[in-house]
Protein backbone atom coordinates (compact mmCIF):
# COMPACT_ATOMS: atom_id res chain seq x y z
CA UNK A 1 0.00 0.00 0.00
CA UNK A 2 0.79 4.02 -0.03
CA UNK A 3 3.45 4.92 2.63
CA UNK A 4 1.90 5.35 5.67
CA UNK A 5 1.12 9.07 6.55
CA UNK A 6 1.02 9.93 10.38
CA UNK A 7 -1.59 12.62 10.10
CA UNK A 8 -3.94 14.75 8.45
CA UNK A 9 -0.93 17.21 8.72
CA UNK A 10 1.34 14.51 7.13
CA UNK A 11 -1.25 14.43 4.17
CA UNK A 12 -1.40 18.19 3.68
CA UNK A 13 2.18 18.85 3.32
CA UNK A 14 2.41 16.04 0.77
CA UNK A 15 -0.11 17.06 -1.42
CA UNK A 16 0.88 20.78 -1.03
CA UNK A 17 4.23 20.57 -1.54
CA UNK A 18 3.90 18.04 -4.81
CA UNK A 19 1.52 20.77 -6.27
CA UNK A 20 4.15 23.24 -5.16
CA UNK A 21 6.89 21.46 -7.24
CA UNK A 22 5.11 20.55 -10.21
CA UNK A 23 4.30 24.60 -10.31
CA UNK A 24 7.79 25.51 -10.99
CA UNK A 25 8.13 22.92 -13.42
CA UNK A 26 5.88 24.58 -15.41
CA UNK A 27 6.75 27.77 -15.13
CA UNK A 28 5.85 30.17 -17.67
CA UNK A 29 2.92 27.95 -18.91
CA UNK A 30 -0.56 29.21 -19.24
CA UNK A 31 -3.16 27.58 -17.61
CA UNK A 32 -6.35 28.35 -18.74
CA UNK A 33 -8.34 26.58 -15.83
CA UNK A 34 -8.01 26.32 -11.63
CA UNK A 35 -9.36 22.73 -10.18
CA UNK A 36 -9.35 22.47 -6.44
CA UNK A 37 -8.09 19.19 -4.82
CA UNK A 38 -8.27 17.60 -1.70
CA UNK A 39 -8.42 14.30 0.30
CA UNK A 40 -9.54 11.66 2.17
CA UNK A 41 -8.69 8.86 4.55
CA UNK A 42 -10.13 5.47 3.59
CA UNK A 43 -8.69 1.49 4.04
CA UNK A 44 -6.45 1.83 1.45
CA UNK A 45 -4.71 4.88 2.88
CA UNK A 46 -5.24 8.56 1.83
CA UNK A 47 -6.91 9.49 -1.60
CA UNK A 48 -6.45 12.49 -3.32
CA UNK A 49 -9.50 13.88 -4.95
CA UNK A 50 -9.10 17.00 -8.15
CA UNK A 51 -11.94 18.46 -9.58
CA UNK A 52 -14.02 21.58 -10.59
CA UNK A 53 -17.43 22.48 -9.21
CA UNK A 54 -18.82 20.35 -11.92
CA UNK A 55 -16.79 17.43 -12.46
CA UNK A 56 -14.43 14.89 -10.65
CA UNK A 57 -11.11 14.91 -12.49
CA UNK A 58 -8.85 13.01 -10.57
CA UNK A 59 -8.85 10.26 -7.97
CA UNK A 60 -5.53 8.73 -6.91
CA UNK A 61 -4.14 7.19 -3.87
CA UNK A 62 -1.83 9.31 -2.43
CA UNK A 63 1.80 7.83 -2.34
CA UNK A 64 4.92 10.05 -1.60
CA UNK A 65 7.33 8.58 -3.60
CA UNK A 66 5.77 9.67 -6.65
CA UNK A 67 3.10 12.62 -5.71
CA UNK A 68 5.35 15.43 -7.82
CA UNK A 69 5.45 13.11 -10.91
CA UNK A 70 1.77 12.74 -10.37
CA UNK A 71 1.30 16.55 -9.74
CA UNK A 72 3.11 17.62 -12.80
CA UNK A 73 1.69 15.25 -14.87
CA UNK A 74 -2.46 16.45 -13.97
CA UNK A 75 -1.39 20.05 -14.50
CA UNK A 76 0.40 19.38 -17.99
CA UNK A 77 -2.31 17.35 -18.95
CA UNK A 78 -5.16 18.93 -18.20
CA UNK A 79 -3.44 22.42 -18.59
CA UNK A 80 -4.72 23.08 -14.90
CA UNK A 81 -3.85 25.20 -11.79
CA UNK A 82 -3.98 22.99 -8.54
CA UNK A 83 -5.34 24.93 -5.49
CA UNK A 84 -6.34 23.29 -2.41
CA UNK A 85 -10.03 23.37 -1.80
CA UNK A 86 -13.04 21.74 -1.66
CA UNK A 87 -15.99 22.06 -4.15
CA UNK A 88 -19.45 19.81 -5.06
CA UNK A 89 -17.75 17.04 -7.08
CA UNK A 90 -15.07 16.49 -4.52
CA UNK A 91 -18.09 16.84 -2.10
CA UNK A 92 -20.13 14.47 -3.72
CA UNK A 93 -17.33 11.73 -4.55
CA UNK A 94 -16.44 11.82 -0.71
CA UNK A 95 -19.93 10.91 0.10
CA UNK A 96 -20.17 8.34 -1.43
CA UNK A 97 -16.73 6.94 -1.27
CA UNK A 98 -17.79 6.63 2.25
CA UNK A 99 -20.56 4.78 1.19
CA UNK A 100 -18.84 2.25 -0.41
CA UNK A 101 -16.39 1.72 2.06
CA UNK A 102 -19.43 0.90 4.53
CA UNK A 103 -20.92 -0.93 2.01
CA UNK A 104 -23.60 0.82 1.33
CA UNK A 105 -22.90 1.67 -2.35
CA UNK A 106 -22.24 -0.52 -5.61
CA UNK A 107 -22.16 1.94 -7.79
CA UNK A 108 -21.47 6.23 -7.95
CA UNK A 109 -22.98 8.63 -9.52
CA UNK A 110 -20.51 11.19 -9.07
CA UNK A 111 -19.90 13.01 -12.54
CA UNK A 112 -16.34 12.37 -13.77
CA UNK A 113 -14.59 14.10 -16.29
CA UNK A 114 -12.21 10.96 -18.40
CA UNK A 115 -9.35 13.24 -19.31
CA UNK A 116 -7.80 11.24 -22.31
CA UNK A 117 -7.42 9.53 -25.66
CA UNK A 118 -10.60 8.26 -27.01
CA UNK A 119 -9.35 4.83 -26.86
CA UNK A 120 -8.77 5.74 -23.24
CA UNK A 121 -11.90 7.04 -22.27
CA UNK A 122 -13.68 3.85 -24.15
CA UNK A 123 -11.20 1.25 -21.78
CA UNK A 124 -12.21 3.26 -19.19
CA UNK A 125 -16.16 3.72 -19.63
CA UNK A 126 -15.29 -0.42 -20.79
CA UNK A 127 -14.12 -0.74 -16.91
CA UNK A 128 -17.30 0.70 -15.37
CA UNK A 129 -19.89 -2.16 -17.06
CA UNK A 130 -17.43 -4.64 -14.77
CA UNK A 131 -19.65 -5.48 -12.06
CA UNK A 132 -18.80 -4.84 -8.25
CA UNK A 133 -17.38 -7.48 -7.04
CA UNK A 134 -16.15 -8.97 -10.25
CA UNK A 135 -12.74 -9.11 -12.46
CA UNK A 136 -11.70 -9.52 -16.61
CA UNK A 137 -8.53 -10.12 -17.77
CA UNK A 138 -6.94 -7.25 -20.24
CA UNK A 139 -8.00 -9.70 -22.81
CA UNK A 140 -11.29 -9.71 -22.00
CA UNK A 141 -11.60 -6.33 -22.09
CA UNK A 142 -10.05 -5.58 -25.62
CA UNK A 143 -12.73 -7.89 -26.91
CA UNK A 144 -15.50 -6.34 -25.11
CA UNK A 145 -14.45 -2.88 -26.48
CA UNK A 146 -14.15 -4.21 -29.58
CA UNK A 147 -10.31 -4.48 -30.06
CA UNK A 148 -9.03 -7.98 -29.51
CA UNK A 149 -5.31 -7.66 -30.37
CA UNK A 150 -5.03 -4.19 -28.33
CA UNK A 151 -4.67 -5.74 -24.87
CA UNK A 152 -1.55 -4.32 -24.21
CA UNK A 153 -2.96 -0.53 -25.00
CA UNK A 154 -6.09 -1.92 -22.82
CA UNK A 155 -3.53 -2.57 -20.22
CA UNK A 156 -1.29 0.85 -20.91
CA UNK A 157 -5.19 2.83 -20.85
CA UNK A 158 -6.13 0.60 -17.64
CA UNK A 159 -2.54 2.49 -15.87
CA UNK A 160 -3.02 5.76 -16.66
CA UNK A 161 -6.88 5.63 -15.68
CA UNK A 162 -7.10 8.99 -13.19
CA UNK A 163 -9.89 8.01 -11.58
CA UNK A 164 -9.59 4.96 -9.41
CA UNK A 165 -11.96 3.09 -7.42
CA UNK A 166 -14.87 4.76 -9.20
CA UNK A 167 -13.48 3.97 -12.58
CA UNK A 168 -12.64 0.38 -11.19
CA UNK A 169 -9.05 -0.25 -12.54
CA UNK A 170 -8.89 -3.25 -9.72
CA UNK A 171 -11.05 -5.47 -11.11
CA UNK A 172 -9.17 -6.31 -14.05
CA UNK A 173 -6.47 -8.56 -13.57
CA UNK A 174 -3.43 -10.14 -15.57
CA UNK A 175 -4.58 -13.18 -17.50
CA UNK A 176 -2.32 -15.26 -14.39
CA UNK A 177 -4.59 -13.59 -12.06
CA UNK A 178 -2.50 -11.18 -10.61
CA UNK A 179 -2.98 -8.19 -10.18
CA UNK A 180 -1.13 -4.96 -12.41
CA UNK A 181 -0.62 -1.38 -12.05
CA UNK A 182 1.40 1.29 -10.69
CA UNK A 183 3.66 -0.40 -8.07
CA UNK A 184 2.02 1.70 -5.05
CA UNK A 185 -1.62 0.84 -5.48
CA UNK A 186 -1.21 -2.77 -6.37
CA UNK A 187 -1.96 -3.70 -2.72
CA UNK A 188 -4.70 -1.05 -2.34
CA UNK A 189 -6.13 -2.86 -5.59
CA UNK A 190 -5.81 -5.97 -3.82
CA UNK A 191 -7.73 -5.05 -1.03
CA UNK A 192 -10.78 -3.13 -2.91
CA UNK A 193 -11.42 -7.22 -4.80
CA UNK A 194 -11.03 -8.72 -0.93
CA UNK A 195 -13.37 -6.21 0.10
CA UNK A 196 -15.74 -6.49 -2.97
CA UNK A 197 -15.95 -10.38 -2.57
CA UNK A 198 -16.46 -9.86 1.65
CA UNK A 199 -13.19 -11.09 2.64
CA UNK A 200 -12.48 -7.66 4.56
CA UNK A 201 -14.66 -5.81 7.00
CA UNK A 202 -16.49 -2.87 5.71
CA UNK A 203 -15.99 0.46 7.50
CA UNK A 204 -18.67 2.52 9.19
CA UNK A 205 -19.72 5.41 7.76
CA UNK A 206 -19.19 9.03 8.78
CA UNK A 207 -22.22 9.06 11.39
CA UNK A 208 -22.81 6.18 11.16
Amino acid sequence: MADVLNSEGDVEKIVRDAFDKAQKYQDGADFPITLEASWMESPVGPLLMAGDADCLHLLSFIDQSNMVRKAALIQKKLKARIELGSNNSIDMARKELEEYFAGERRDFHAPLALNGTAFQTKVWEALMQVPFGETVSYADLANRIGKPAAFRAVAQANAQNPINIIVPSHRILNTDGGSGGQTAAVDGKRWLLEFERGVVAKVPAHGG
